[in-house]
C-alpha cells in the first residue's frame, strides 16, 4: 500500500499495490457506518449503478474499511478547470448518471418510508410536535413499499468523470430504496437551497450560486426529457428528501428546512 492520495472526514483513501483502493475509516468512526457504507456500494456495483467494483472489507491497525477499484478521474466540480466547455455538458451527464441508477431496483437497500418514520425521533426533529411526528409518521407509512434505488446526495462532487468521459458515482453510504420522486425532490433542494461552500467569499458564492443554477437547469431538462414525472408527483414525496437532508444538521439550512417540513406535514399529512 502507498501514502494515502485522498482525506475526507471520515476517512482516507490508500493506492494499493495491485492497482485497486482501499478506503480506511478513522478509528472513531462507527464501524456499523462503515458496514452500511460498503453494504450499499456493492448493492450498487453489482446491480450496474456505478463502474466501480467493491471487493471486501478490511482491517488495519484497528481501523476498518473497504477495497476498490481505483477510478482515473476528477469529480464533476473539478472538471471545468480541466476543460470549462464541460460546463455546458455537465448536467446532461449528471442526468444521464440519474437515469442508470434509476433504472435499478433492490430489496436489500434500506426502505426510505421507515428510515424516515425513525428520523421522527431524532433529535434533529425536536422542532416538530408530537402531533405533527405522529401524522407525518402515519403519512410516510402509508406509501407504496418500492424498490427502486435512491442515492440521496447526488451532486457533482459524488461523480467521477475520467479521461474517456465515463462517469462513476461514489459515496453511497446514504443510499436507500423507494420511489424516484425522492430523489428528484432532493435535487431539487440541492440545487436550490444546499449550502455551498461555507468558506467561500460572497463574491465566490454568487458565482457557485449561478454555476449550479446553470447546470441545475440543464440536469432537469435532460431528466425530464429522458424520463419525465409530474410535479405533483416530486411534491407528494418532497417530505422524505427534507427530513433526511434535516437530519444532517447543516446549520445553514436549518431555517428552510424547518419551516419547509412543518408546511409539507401541515398539506399531505392530515
Amino acid at each position: 500500500m502507498s501514502d494515502r492520495f485522498a482525506r475526507g472526514r471520515s476517512a482516507e483513501v490508500f493506492r494499493m499495490e495491485d492497482g485497486k483502493v482501499m478506503k480506511l475509516f478513522f478509528a472513531d468512526y462507527p464501524r456499523e457506518y462503515a458496514e452500511a457504507e460498503f453494504k450499499n456500494t456493492k448493492i450498487a456495483s453489482d446491480l450496474g449503478c456505478t463502474p466501480m467494483k467493491v471487493y471486501g472489507m478490511v482491517e488495519q491497525d484497528g481501523r476498518c474499511g473497504f477495497v476498490m477499484d481505483y477510478i482515473d478521474g476528477v469529480s464533476q466540480n473539478d472538471m471545468p478547470g480541466k476543460n470549462p466547455l464541460y460546463l455546458l455538458k455537465g448536467g446532461k451527464d449528471l442526468a444521464h448518471c440519474h437515469v442508470i441508477v434509476q433504472s435499478k431496483s433492490s430489496h436489500e437497500l434500506e426502505d426510505i418510508r421507515t428510515h424516515c418514520a425513525d428520523l421522527l425521533e431524532d433529535e434533529t426533529m425536536a422542532f416538530l410536535s408530537e402531533d405533527e411526528k405522529s401524522r407525518a409518521r402515519a403519512f410516510l407509512l402509508s406509501l407504496p413499499d418500492e424498490d427502486g434505488v435512491l442515492h440521496l446526495d447526488f451532486h457533482t462532487g459524488n461523480v467521477l468523470v475520467d479521461k474517456n468521459g465515463t462517469c462513476t458515482v461514489i459515496d453511497w453510504m446514504t443510499a436507500a430504496r423507494g420511489n424516484r420522486a425522492v430523489e428528484v425532490a432532493m435535487m431539487e433542494f440541492l440545487f436550490s437551497e444546499a449550502e455551498l461552500f461555507p468558506e467561500a467569499s460572497k463574491f465566490q458564492r454568487k458565482l457557485f450560486s449561478a454555476v449550479r443554477g446553470f447546470i441545475g437547469d440543464q440536469f432537469f431538462k435532460e431528466y425530464q426529457r429522458m424520463t419525465p414525472i409530474a410535479a405533483s408527483e416530486v411534491d407528494k414525496y418532497r417530505l422524505l428528501a427534507l427530513l433526511v437532508r434535516r437530519s444532517w444538521g447543516i446549520e445553514f439550512e436549518r431555517p428552510y428546512l424547518t419551516r419547509t417540513i412543518r408546511t409539507l406535514i401541515t398539506e399531505y399529512c392530515s
